[in-house]
This record gives C-alpha cells, structure tokens and sequence, in this order.
C-alpha cells in the first residue's frame, strides 16, 4: 500500500532516471491531457510531497508549437492504493550496447515494456530494466507498490533516449504550470514528514484543532499532517499503547508528541528500505509488521488475540452522530483490546 515512503522512494527512482534528460514524447492516457505535447522539455525535477508526486519540467523550447503553453509545468500524479510508477531502459542506449558487448542476452519481446509491445519501429526494452531495487523485484507480492499491471492501466508515459517512465494506475494525472503548484495541487497539505520543511510543532497544532476528532482518524487526515497511511496509523498506535477511536483531546500533550515523533522516525527509517519494518531490524523477503495485518493473532506484546475494527477516515468527530447519506471511508485496522484500551 503506498504511503509517504513509497512515495519517496519511487520520486527518488523517477529523479535518478529523468532529472536533466530532455524528452522527446510523451502520452498522457487521461481525457483532459490526451492531446498534450511535452517533448522537448527537460525534466527539472522530481519531487514528493505527502503522498503526491510532482514532475517538474522546464519551459517549452518553443512554445509556439506545443499546445501545453510555454511556461515551466508540473505533471502530478497520486498512486491511491494501487499505483505505481516504473523505469525501463531502452534498448541501444550506452549500457544495454556495453551489455551485449559482454556477452549479455539481448532482450526479447518478452522484455518489452507494455507500452511498446506489438507496435512495430519502437525499441524493445532490456528485461528486468525497471530502476527498483533487486529486493523488491524479487518479492513482488509483498512489495509495497503493485507491479506487473496491464497496458491497459497506463496513464502516463514520459520517454527519454534512454529510458520510458511509465505510470500504471496512477490517479488524479494533472499538469498545472509550476508556480501554481500550491494553488492547485499541494498547499491544502499539512507539514510533510519526509520533507525537508517538517514541522512537528504545525502537525501537534493542527491535530489538537480538532479535539473531538478520533486520532486514528485525525493522523490520516493529510492537511494534518501528509505522508501517513493505513500501514503507519496502525503500526504508531500499537507501538505507543493509543487506543484509535480516543478523541485527540483526550490524549496528553506528551502522548500525542509521543506518536507523531514515532511516525516520523518509522517513516525516516523506511523510506530507503524496498519493504517495510517497524520491529526494529530490516525486513527479508517480506514486510514486518507489530499489528498491521495480523488480525486474529496473538498480540507480540501481551497475547491478546489482537481485533478487526473498522474507522471512517472521513468521521468529522467521534461525539457526533454519522450521517447516513454522508460518504463513508470506512478502514479496516487492527488492534489490542489490552495494550490499546477495550474502553476509552
């Protein structure tokens, strides 16, 4: 499930692939973009921002033929709960020739990235070419990102002479010129947890505006604070004994310090990190996790068959009642009846 540190690592992948190199094509497959020229202009940038991807580009070198405009434009893209962008490597650039030189296989059209296959004139790709680690690639079911979707779920695609950045499944795809990337895009978020600009003090304030709020529900709000998903709400609040329906304002000052700096530092520790661990070593071959995901097992703490529950991220308040004809965004989560509180 990708959250701020998967986020974080695929910026980290797209900027090591794109940042400088000029494009010469682009396919954006949503209805507003469709027509959308970006070729000639040079990637400035990757950036992450919460759980948002930003792709800076330069001006347009010439701006009367592109339809896009001529000023500096950022292509945003958020992965949800299933996206994921990927890297390949183009046939005939200076490493594939250097590997095949050596005695490597070429690649086949069983290499070939999805947006190519089956159209003649365009480049195979060398298999395995995706700039993921070799960790990840080996545990693809337990990888934090999907891979391996179809053609048919691409939504971007941005080429390079040497590589193809495409983006499968990718939602709210928006190009927006770069000035007005808060405007727009970024500036109802929160401080970023994995941004340089975090700050602890703003994310404390902007939790505790809100005192009737369930803390399980008030640390997934992104204006809150940005980058924290389903895995790390879980994981933070078994860790730190939270009980996830308490009111914010019920908790003490220190407690919730207590919880924000822990989701801070598991963040910090995983963003590099091709599968998660909040248990204090790396994980091998899977993720691992104290609660998250272990429904109806043992508690690791006290032994306690830990329990499903289901929060609404979008409950206002845990004092007022629901509104039936109000959206629910109803998750699934688990917890220790003992270690967290059966009772608030």
């Amino acid at each position: 499930m990708p959250e701020g540190d998967s986020v974080y690592r695929q910026c980290k992948m797209l900027r090591a692939a794109l940042q400088g190199q000029v494009l010469e094509s682009s396919d954006l497959r949503v209805a507003a973009l469709a027509t959308t020229d970006l070729s000639g202009r040079t990637v400035v940038d990757v950036v992450p921002r919460g759980k948002h991807i930003l792709i800076r580009l330069s001006e347009a070198p010439n701006a009367d033929d592109l339809k896009a405009g001529a000023e500096a434009l950022t292509l945003h893209s958020h992965l949800m709960m299933d996206g994921t962008w990927r890297v390949f490597e183009r046939a005939g650039t200076p490493r594939d020739g250097a590997e095949r030189g050596s005695g490597a296989r070429a690649a086949s059209s069983a290499g070939t990235s999805p947006a190519a296959r089956g159209k003649r004139g365009r480049q195979p790709y060398r298999r395995y070419a995706s700039v993921r680690s070799r960790a990840e690639a080996r545990t693809p079911l337990s990888a934090d990102v999907s891979i391996g979707q179809g053609s048919h779920t691409i939504r971007a695609i941005l080429r390079t002479a040497a590589v193809d950045a495409i983006g499968y499944d990718v939602k709210d795809v928006r190009l927006v010129p770069t000035r007005l990337e808060d405007q727009e895009l970024v500036g109802y978020l929160g401080p970023d947890i994995l941004g340089p600009d975090w700050d602890l003090n703003e994310a404390l304030r902007r939790l505790q505006a809100q005192p009737d709020r369930a803390i399980g529900t008030a640390l997934m709000d992104q204006r809150n604070l940005a980058g924290i998903g389903n895995v790390y709400r879980v994981e933070v609040l078994f860790m730190t004994r939270t009980n996830p329906w308490a009111p914010v304002g019920s908790l003490a000052d220190a407690k919730l310090t207590e919880i924000v700096k822990l989701a801070h530092k598991l963040l910090n520790l995983n963003r590099d990190r091709p599968l998660r661990s909040t248990v204090g070593h790396p994980a091998t071959g899977r993720p691992l996790f104290w609660a998250y995901g272990h429904y109806d097992q043992p508690c690791r703490r006290c032994g306690t068959r830990l329990k499903r529950g289901e929060i609404d991220d979008a409950a206002p308040s845990i004092t007022e009642p629901c509104d039936p004809s109000a959206v629910q965004h109803l998750r699934q989560i688990a917890w220790c009846p003992r270690c967290q509180g059966e009772d608030l």
